[in-house]
């Protein structure tokens, strides 16, 4: 027991905290993405475009909350609150963006199942998210 304590003090404060701090936040960020988006397309009926920006739009706001106390520590910031969050929300557009054009893209083109087009372009777009966050939002 002691000894998954201490690795998992290493994975969450060591040399690997920024990306295992990034996906934790990311993780449960996807859980919320994903239950609105089943939410809004299974039980309510809409459509799954809609669906993709209510359930990202839900992710977002938990992410913000999240990568800004935890995953980049910014409690004391000389950065204003309201830049970071302009900032963070035009990253997250470009990437609701992408996920949307993405998901349409495979559905469309390749009859790809919509969740699994859903999971390549949430991939992709966290690979920008990841570093548009670290260069720019929270830096």
């Amino acid at each position: 027991m002691n000894q998954l304590i201490r690795n998992m003090n290493f994975i969450f404060n060591g040399r690997l905290k920024l990306l295992s701090r990034f996906s934790t936040t990311g993780v449960l960020n996807t859980v919320v993405d994903f239950m609105v988006f089943t939410l809004c397309q299974s039980a309510i009926g809409l459509y799954y475009t809609t669906s993709q920006v209510i359930g990202y739009s839900c992710g977002v706001a938990n992410s913000f909350v999240f990568n800004r106390k935890w995953t980049f520590e910014r409690r004391n910031s000389d950065k204003n609150i309201l830049s970071e969050l302009i900032q963070f929300i035009l990253v997250n557009v470009a990437s609701l963006f992408i996920t949307v054009v993405m998901m349409k893209f495979l559905v469309s083109n390749f009859n790809v199942n919509v969740y699994v087009s859903k999971i390549a372009a949430t991939f992709t777009a966290q690979a920008v998210n990841f570093l548009l966050y670290k260069l720019w939002v929270f830096n």
